[in-house]
């Protein structure tokens, strides 16, 4: 065989050689979506103080996406718990809290910043987007999202301290 025929096959194994490596390790899209097993919706959203958090940022991080209002009963319930969560575990999971801005304003949330003495992220979804992209219908509602952004647990309603210890457990490792 010619130098050119040797050369000309190489050339063509590499080829089939490289598609058949790229098949097999292909990755498995997941689709986005607010259900279990789903990738996050993305979102970006100011906090009080100006400074945008965009959700896909944190990956690498497990996170919880609680949904909230200063007026919602059970979400000034957990906030204590959540606080007290953040401040031992910060390094595994992060907080971002989404006011919901239904009859709320900025100096509302900002005071209730202040007299829950909250260190965690707070956003402000002023116009219902996001809300409405993770369709929520109670509040509080929390997402927990491991590291690579997937929906890992959906929470309805107020979390104990201990549920955020059992989920960081779970999803923050």
């Amino acid at each position: 065989m010619s130098m050119k025929k040797w050369l000309a096959m190489i050339i063509l194994f590499s080829f089939f050689a490289y598609m058949l490596w790229e098949h097999i390790t292909e990755r498995q899209t997941i689709a986005s979506g607010i259900h279990i097993g789903m990738k996050a919706p993305d979102f970006s959203l100011q906090t009080i103080d100006g400074k945008v958090i965009q959700l896909s940022q944190l990956r690498g991080k497990a996170v919880i996406v609680n949904f909230w209002a200063t007026w919602c009963p059970p979400c000034r319930a957990e906030m204590p718990d959540m606080q007290t969560f953040y401040e031992r575990y910060e390094k595994q999971i992060e907080i971002v809290a989404v006011n919901v801005m239904v009859r709320d304003s900025k100096e509302k949330v900002n005071q209730f910043v202040k007299d829950y003495r909250l260190t965690f992220p707070v956003v402000l979804d002023v116009d219902g987007h996001v809300m409405k992209q993770y369709d929520i219908q109670p509040i509080p509602t929390s997402f927990i999202i491991d590291r690579q952004g997937i929906i890992r647990e959906k929470q309805i309603g107020p979390m104990s301290y201990e549920q955020m210890v059992q989920y960081v457990e779970k999803w923050g490792k």
